[in-house]
């Protein structure tokens, strides 16, 4: 209980003083005494109080375990920006001690923070150089194949311009461009992150040898502090999984407070439309001004989905209105040999849009936490949190409660930045793919600010 606790020790620097407090409101969510949580964990009872007191700092593994454990007493699952408020607390909090040993610690902190940091941008140059050879590769194809149909010809049927290749061409160009320009911000991101590494290792060295001379107890490396917790979660497609816990914006029982979510659901519902066919709800779509709509999907080529002058039905909120399909572009789907088309519908009278202008994500990375608010006919209004975990032919694979009905749902970055439509569903469910906003460049009708 949160009263038998002895009070935040005074005199405190401020830094330890929000440590403390911040691990109080974790713990209270317990229910439990610190007495009977030291015996639960096997931890010594006296060195809890302190703990929680502020009276001593305790060992990062310590906050991982309460993190973990206040989210399964909840039935809440921790989101990755709680551990890093945490972190950040823990290591201002560390950084106020003058001993040998905080300062071990806090190197060997750094210096795994440093590591993970060089191993994402390594993994992240490699995809994009293996991208960038796979749409160089492709955009040579379709020259050649070009050349072939020229040459081919007769005289008297010359081969025109195909104007679906060269939209694609067009296209491919665009996301070369993309990612020359984000691989070498990679590259420099990756130096800057092996010079911190080198760094801190001799800087670690340094300090372990002054802590052996004042006759400090070694510490655990930082690597299996920081992995403590991992081990609880497991891990997934052999890469570790770090805990995590929802935190202010979420609909979790934890509540720490962050300014890193940007976005607010209201937000993304506003823009989220529905459409609707003679049998009801048939997909959603992306509310891009006052007068238009994107939707992706095939749910609109059957009949029972239009009237009889082709129009659609628009529901946003409580409002209907009649659109009128005014283009088509067809993408390729990475699954199979097929295409999805992509759509835009002229309303038939403006509707109210937010004050908030929309923005652009183009460079999304794997990690990357997505949010969606849309409708489906299951459930009625529907919204998740989706995990960004890679791509799939220029196509964003996506983890998370993607259920039957989502098609055409938009879904936008922690920033508050759209990043693509909800495209296709997992057969289990359990994630999807994710058209990214860069395919909404092929749309002749809009003028997008990419």
């Amino acid at each position: 209980m949160a009263n038998e606790l002895k009070p935040v020790h005074d005199g405190l620097p401020p830094e330890r003083t929000a440590l403390a407090q911040a691990l109080r409101d974790l713990f209270a969510g317990l229910g439990v005494t610190s007495r009977r949580y030291a015996a639960r964990r096997s931890y010594d009872s006296s060195s809890v109080s302190r703990y929680l007191s502020g009276q001593r700092l305790p060992r990062w593994e310590f906050v991982l375990n309460l993190l973990n454990d206040v989210a399964e007493a909840r039935g809440t699952t921790p989101t990755e920006e709680t551990v890093g408020m945490l972190r950040t607390l823990h290591a201002a909090a560390w950084q106020t001690g003058n001993s040998p040993v905080h300062r071990v610690e806090l190197l060997e902190r750094q210096l795994a923070e440093a590591d993970r940091k060089a191993q994402g941008a390594a993994a992240r140059e490699r995809w994009l150089q293996d991208t960038l050879e796979d749409r160089e590769h492709r955009i040579r194809d379709l020259g050649m194949r070009y050349r072939e149909l020229q040459a081919g010809a007769a005289l008297t049927d010359p081969v025109g311009t195909d104007g679906e290749s060269a939209n694609e061409q067009a296209w491919l160009r665009a996301e070369i461009r993309d990612l020359k320009e984000e691989l070498t911000r990679v590259r420099a991101l990756h130096r800057e992150a092996e010079d911190r590494c080198e760094r801190l290792e001799r800087e670690l060295a340094e300090a372990e040898k002054t802590a052996a001379r004042d006759g400090a107890p070694p510490l655990p490396a930082a690597r299996e502090l920081l992995d403590g917790g991992l081990r609880l979660q497991g891990t997934a497609a052999g890469r570790d999984t770090y805990p995590t816990v929802n935190i202010g914006h979420s609909t979790g029982d934890i509540t720490v407070f962050t300014d890193s979510w940007q976005v607010d659901e209201e937000f993304v519902s506003s823009v989220s439309v529905r459409l609707q066919g003679a049998e009801g709800d048939i997909g959603n779509g992306l509310l891009f001004d006052a007068e238009t709509v994107i939707t992706l999907g095939s749910s609109l080529a059957r009949s029972e989905a239009r009237n009889s002058l082709g129009q659609v039905k628009v529901v946003l909120g409580t409002k209907s209105v009649w659109g009128t399909p005014v283009e088509e572009r067809t993408v390729a789907r990475p699954d199979i040999r097929e295409s999805m088309p992509l759509r835009v519908l002229r309303l038939s009278e403006p509707v109210a849009v937010p004050d908030r202008p929309l923005t652009y994500d183009s460079r999304v990375m794997p990690g990357t936490r997505l949010v969606v608010s849309a409708h489906t006919p299951e459930f009625g209004s529907y919204s998740c949190v989706l995990d960004v975990k890679g791509r799939s032919g220029g196509w964003l694979r996506a983890s998370g409660e993607v259920i039957s009905g989502l098609s055409g749902a938009p879904a936008f970055s922690s920033s508050g930045s759209l990043v693509g439509l909800v495209a296709l569903r997992a057969r289990d469910g359990n994630g999807g793919l994710i058209l990214p906003v860069t395919a909404l460049r092929a749309l002749t009708t809009l003028k997008l600010d990419l």
